[in-house]
C-alpha cells in the first residue's frame, strides 16, 4: 500500500496508455427521477491534456474555453449530443463505438476506459473499445455499493456497525406493511427518530426519516419508489461524517487518497466535502484500520476501481454505513486540485466542495457573478465552477473553493451568498 500516488497516476502510469473517462452516473441509476443527472461533463475539468473525455450529450463550449485558459481539461473530447435520458452514455458508445475508436486509432495509445460505475455493459464497452477497464465486474461492484450486502460483510469482517434490521417489501401482500411498522416502532421504543435506507444508492430519494407519524403513509411512498429492500436503524446523534477514499489499481495495488468531511443537509442528504479539517488521532487511525480491511477484502475479490467509504462519528462510536464502490463525485474534484497543485507546483491547503445554484444563466454570466473569486490559473483563495451542464436551465452547479485556511473558505462562501449562489 502507498499514500504518494494521485488518483490519475492509480487508473494509469503509463504514458502509452490513453486514459477515458466516462463519468455517466446513470449506469449507477437505472431508475431515474428528475434528481438523478448523468453529469458526464465532471469529467471535463478533471481530466489532464492527453486523456479523452467522452459526454452523453453535448459540451459547453463557453465553460470549456475557460477551463483551457486556466490549463486546465483535456484536449480530447468526445460529444454524443444525446438529447433524452433513456440512453446512458455507455449504451451509445455500445451502439456507436466509432467516434471513439476514430480518437482512439488517431492518438495511437492503448485505452483504458474509466467509468463512473461498473456494470456489465462497461465491461461489454470496455471490450468493443479494445479497452482496459479501470473497473470491476457488476456482481463485484454491486456486493460492496449494496448497502444491506455491505453491512453483512462487515459483520463478517468483525467490524461495529450500526444496530438494525434489514427489510425485504413486498407491496402485494397486505401484512407486508404491517411488519415494518412493527419493527420501526420497536426501535422508536429507545430512539427518538429512525431513519430508512434504501439498500441500493438511488440518489437522496432513498433516504427517510422518520418520528413513528403517518408510518403506513411512509410505507407506500417507498413502496412505490421502486426499492425492494431498506435498513432500518436508530437515527443517531451523529458529530460528523468522514469520508475515507481509496482505490484498488488493475494490477491488485492499494492506494489511499485521504479522509474527507462530508458536509449533510440535517444529517442525512449529502451536499459537498471538505478536505483539511483534522479528525482526532484516534479516530483518524480506527477510520484508516477499519477502511483497510474493508478494501483488502475487496481487492482479493477481484475488486478495481475508487472507493469511498462513508463513517458516522456519534457518541456510540464510529461506524461505517455505506460503501461507494464506484467513482465518488469528489474523487473528480481531488483530481482537479491535484492538476491545479501539479500546474502551480503549489499545495492546495483546504478546499470546499458544494452544491450549489443561483438564478439560470449561462457561464459567462455566471463568471461574472464569482468574480472577484474566479479562480485565474494561479490564485489560490479563489472558486472553481464545476458540474455547470444544468445551468443555463436550473442555475445548478458545484464550487469548489480552495484556500489557504477555513477561516477564509467560510468568507469565500458567504461572499458568494450575497452574490446570488447559495448551497441547494
Amino acid at each position: 500500500m502507498t499514500a504518494s500516488k494521485s488518483l490519475r497516476k492509480c487508473i494509469s502510469d503509463n504514458t502509452n496508455e490513453l486514459v477515458i473517462y466516462g463519468a455517466d452516473s446513470f449506469s449507477q441509476f437505472p431508475r431515474r427521477d428528475a434528481s438523478v443527472h448523468s453529469k458526464c461533463d465532471r469529467a471535463v475539468a478533471a481530466a489532464g491534456p492527453d486523456d479523452l473525455v467522452i459526454l452523453r450529450t453535448s459540451l459547453d463550449h463557453d465553460y470549456y474555453d475557460w477551463l483551457r485558459s486556466c490549463s486546465l481539461g483535456s484536449n480530447h473530447v468526445i460529444e454524443y449530443n444525446a438529447l433524452s435520458t433513456d440512453t446512458s452514455l455507455t449504451e451509445l458508445i455500445i451502439e456507436d463505438p466509432g467516434p471513439v475508436l476514430k480518437v482512439i486509432e488517431h492518438l495511437g495509445q492503448k485505452p483504458v476506459y474509466t467509468p463512473w460505475f461498473s456494470g456489465y455493459l462497461e465491461e461489454k464497452a470496455a471490450k468493443i473499445l479494445g479497452a482496459e477497464h479501470f473497473g470491476t465486474s457488476q456482481a463485484v461492484a454491486q456486493k460492496y455499493n449494496d448497502k444491506g450486502k455491505f453491512k453483512a460483510i462487515c459483520q463478517q469482517l468483525e467490524i461495529p456497525v450500526v444496530a438494525g434490521d434489514t427489510f425485504t417489501l413486498h407491496p402485494e401482500d397486505k401484512e407486508n406493511s404491517h411488519e415494518m411498522i412493527a419493527i420501526i416502532r420497536r426501535h422508536l421504543v429507545s430512539n427518538k427518530s429512525v431513519i430508512i435506507r434504501g439498500t441500493l444508492a438511488e440518489s437522496a430519494y432513498s433516504l427517510y426519516k422518520t418520528t413513528g407519524v403517518d408510518l403506513e403513509d411512509l410505507y407506500h411512498e417507498i413502496a412505490d419508489s421502486g426499492e425492494n429492500q431498506v435498513l432500518i436503524e436508530p437515527f443517531l446523534d451523529v458529530t460528523s461524517t468522514p469520508n475515507d477514499q481509496w482505490a484498488i489499481g488493475r494490477d491488485g495495488s492499494i492506494d489511499h487518497f485521504g479522509i474527507l468531511d462530508q458536509v449533510c443537509e440535517q444529517g442525512l442528504v449529502w451536499v459537498g466535502n471538505i478536505k483539511g479539517q483534522q479528525l482526532d488521532p484516534n479516530i483518524y487511525d480506527y477510520i484508516h484500520n477499519t477502511s483497510h480491511l474493508i478494501v483488502t477484502d475487496m481487492a482479493k475479490s477481484g475488486y478495481c476501481g475508487v472507493i469511498g467509504i462513508d463513517y458516522i462519528v456519534c457518541e456510540d462510536g464510529v461506524f461505517p454505513v455505506e460503501n461507494n464502490a464506484r467513482f465518488n463525485g469528489s474523487s473528480y474534484v481531488s483530481m482537479v486540485v491535484n492538476n491545479i497543485e501539479q500546474l502551480s507546483a503549489t499545495p492546495v491547503p483546504f478546499w470546499k466542495f458544494i452544491k450549489t445554484a443561483t438564478s439560470p444563466c449561462s457561464f459567462p454570466e455566471l463568471a461574472d457573478r464569482l468574480a472577484p473569486h474566479l479562480y485565474d490559473g494561479s490564485t489560490l483563495n479563489s472558486v472553481l465552477p464545476l458540474n455547470c451542464k444544468e445551468l443555463s436551465v436550473t442555475g445548478g452547479f458545484n464550487v469548489v473553493i480552495m484556500a489557504e485556511n477555513m477561516h477564509l473558505i467560510n468568507d469565500i462562501e458567504q461572499s458568494l451568498v450575497e452574490d446570488g449562489v447559495k448551497r441547494s
